[in-house]
């Protein structure tokens, strides 16, 4: 049997005080109120762009970071806060001679951001990579126009980008008839991929004594714990309106939270896997090898032995195993356990057989 060693390496790809920012650029935090007074117009001007990085750096942490973990904020001088910024746009300027008003949007570098976090053992979502997030409103079926679904339309909250379902008539009879108990990714998979999501929520509401309950279920390849549900309690004589606005916002929160817990990798930890492939063909292994270098968690790959039809590889990865398994299977890779022995294959139409 001709055993080779091989080593291949692929390079790191590299609930929130509500302000906007730009819905593809989660390194951008926009809305930030400045206002200062000086000497002269321009010495005020600098004394409130220089406020508004704290409040901007604020945002910005606790935007990518879970919850449980924003008391391991860095702790920041001007100048380090600074150095994170990449540029600034003011908007709505008003000034005088001596005192300067705006609203300040403060663009940060990613890979700043990123080796900051990586350097304090920060864990964080990295929502410049990820996709946006599916939401099927339901009440108690979809709607394409129903004034729950409206609800959620172009909602975003401070940590995840969603998307609704297109609205066609594809779309329709598809989800017409969804069930919230018995739904699976199977049957929502071909509505995410229309609009480039990797997982979705489905948020059903339902209304009871001045309450209204979210009751809220995760669907995508990988495993999905329960979600406890959001009970919002309004005052009495609040308009229905209001009261579902309410509600929309919390699950919206909710479920921004969730995602941000279960995508939050630290990449101060590093682990490694190794696991069995069958190979059936050259291409097949080649894009195999090159859908796994794909993966953001992924930090290298070593092929430790091979023989005619199997290879065993070693790979490496920051952040947990289950993440690992649903980033791969976001990739089309399926990582399963047989016998105790780790097995990968893709899932796609060129998957190889595993035993």
């Amino acid at each position: 049997m001709r055993r080779q060693l091989v080593s291949l390496a692929f390079a790191l790809l590299c609930l929130v005080p509500v302000a906007a920012f730009a819905a593809d650029d989660p390194y951008s935090v926009s809305g930030i109120a400045v206002d200062a007074t000086a000497r002269s117009s321009t010495e005020a001007q600098n004394i409130a762009i220089n406020s508004g990085r704290p409040k901007a750096w604020d945002v910005l942490f606790r935007r990518l970071v879970r919850q449980e973990d924003w008391a391991k904020r860095p702790q920041l001088d001007d100048l380090g806060i600074q150095r994170l910024i990449s540029t600034y746009i003011p908007k709505e300027e008003r000034r005088s001679t001596t005192r300067y008003v705006a609203k300040i949007t403060y663009v940060f570098n990613p890979d700043a951001v990123r080796r900051l976090f990586r350097s304090a053992s920060i864990a964080y979502a990295d929502m410049g990579a990820s996709k946006p997030v599916l939401i099927i409103p339901m009440a108690p079926r979809y709607a394409v126009h129903g004034a729950w679904t409206n609800l959620f339309a172009n909602r975003n909250a401070g940590s995840v980008t969603f998307a609704l379902p297109v609205g066609d008539v594809i779309d329709a009879s598809m989800l017409g008839a969804l069930d919230f108990n018995t739904a699976s990714w199977q049957d929502l998979e071909p509505i995410a991929s229309r609009v480039k999501a990797a997982d979705a929520y489905l948020a059903l509401a339902t209304a009871s004594n001045g309450k209204i309950v979210v009751k809220l279920r995760r669907l995508s390849a990988g495993t999905s714990p329960p979600i406890p549900d959001v009970v919002v309690t309004n005052a009495p004589g609040t308009p229905g309106p209001q009261a579902y606005a309410n509600a929309a916002n919390a699950a919206a929160l909710a479920i921004a939270n969730d995602w941000k817990s279960r995508s939050a990798v630290d990449f101060g930890k590093h682990n490694k896997l190794v696991a069995e492939v069958r190979i059936e063909s050259l291409e097949q292994w080649g894009g195999l090898l090159q859908k796994i270098g794909t993966v953001q968690l992924v930090t290298d790959v070593g092929v430790q032995a091979m023989n005619i039809g199997e290879a065993r590889i070693a790979i490496g990865y920051a952040g947990s195993l289950d993440q690992l398994k649903e980033n791969l299977a976001q990739a089309h890779i399926d990582l399963a356990q047989r016998a105790g022995t780790w097995w990968l294959s893709q899932s796609d139409d060129t998957a190889a057989t595993t035993p």
